[in-house]
């Protein structure tokens, strides 16, 4: 039986590496070779063969609302990438100022980057009409990362001073004190999830620390809670899916149609391997999530795994596996 769980994470410091699902699986993959370092080839094998363990999306924002005296959370606001396939705009034949009117509408809705549950909901249930006339809508107080500036100097080892002119600044991401992250994970074989540890495996991934320079620090969260989450209301007679993560599409999806965006990875791998010779990945094109997709093959999970993304460590694999949800176009 698939179920789906919600991490909620708080951000203790700042961040420097993006939320992405390819990359969580990367840091979740080296944790776990901490947990079960002899069993890691097994469970990529289950990814490897077209049977994932789970899928995981990318991070997304959940914001708290108080009331005027801040003693009360009034409502918890889940925020989504807005859906890239809408409904193309009509161009009726109406009076100067209908079509100023429309034209406005259909502007305020390209503007939008973020969608609600509840609008994430309508486009799921193929409710089109409440879908468009919500994100008319501006959100109130959207949730962002605020950027700051760091610099910092290289040390010099011989001598333990800093190197002359050798200054390098970098950009941290924070949340205030109401916004939060959450990541949703699709278990689709909860035997081998609880046996590999896979929820222990993923707190780690985010307490001991995510993403660029975390050993100095950075990437620090808090695992507010890892619980069961039943709020999408998927459609029961799907034709397509929309996917929250960065996607790599398989032969196997058998997509007809697809409306989507592109995002080209130059990744570096971690750990260890960030000291070996050539510590970089060649390029690698995934969709990004709010890419819409028909298809007649309905599946729990679209999406596969590279195999030799690199020659200098022919053994490392990139997961482009994606959560999705079905919809009905």
């Amino acid at each position: 039986m698939v179920t789906i769980k919600k991490l909620k994470l708080k951000l203790k410091s700042g961040l420097l590496s993006e939320l992405q699902s390819d990359t969580i699986f990367g840091h979740f993959a080296w944790r776990f070779k901490e947990y079960h370092d002899e069993k890691l080839n097994d469970f990529l094998e289950f990814f490897i063969n077209d049977n994932p363990i789970f899928t995981i999306s990318d991070g997304f924002f959940e914001k708290h609302f108080w009331d005027e005296n801040r003693e009360e959370v009034i409502d918890k606001v889940m925020y989504f990438p807005k859906p890239l396939k809408l409904t193309p705009p009509k161009f009726i034949n109406n009076n100067k100022k209908e079509r100023l009117i429309n034209f406005i509408k259909q502007k305020e809705r390209k503007g939008r980057t973020l969608i609600t549950l509840e609008e994430l909901n309508y486009f799921l249930r193929n409710d089109m009409e409440n879908f468009e006339k919500s994100i008319e809508q501006p959100l109130t107080k959207p949730p962002k990362f605020e950027e700051d500036l760091r610099v910092s100097v290289e040390i010099d080892r011989n001598t333990l001073k800093s190197k002359e002119g050798n200054l390098f600044s970098y950009h941290p991401k924070y949340l205030d004190d109401d916004t939060f992250i959450v990541i949703y994970i699709k278990i689709l074989n909860n035997e081998k999830f609880n046996e590999y540890e896979c929820e222990n495996i993923l707190r780690d991934v985010f307490e001991i620390g995510y993403g660029k320079k975390k050993s100095s620090g950075y990437g620090q969260f808090e695992v507010l809670s890892f619980e069961d989450f039943n709020g999408f209301e998927e459609s029961s007679e799907p034709n397509g899916f929309i996917s929250l993560s960065h996607y790599l599409p398989s032969n196997n999806d058998k997509v007809n149609e697809g409306y989507y965006d592109i995002n080209v990875k130059y990744g570096k791998f971690g750990e260890e391997k960030s000291n070996s010779h050539n510590p970089f990945k060649p390029p690698i094109l995934l969709l990004k999530p709010g890419s819409c997709f028909l298809t007649d093959e309905r599946k729990d999970f679209y999406g596969r795994v590279i195999k030799s993304v690199s020659d200098y460590h022919p053994n490392t694999i990139h997961n482009g596996i994606a959560f999705t949800l079905a919809c009905r176009f």
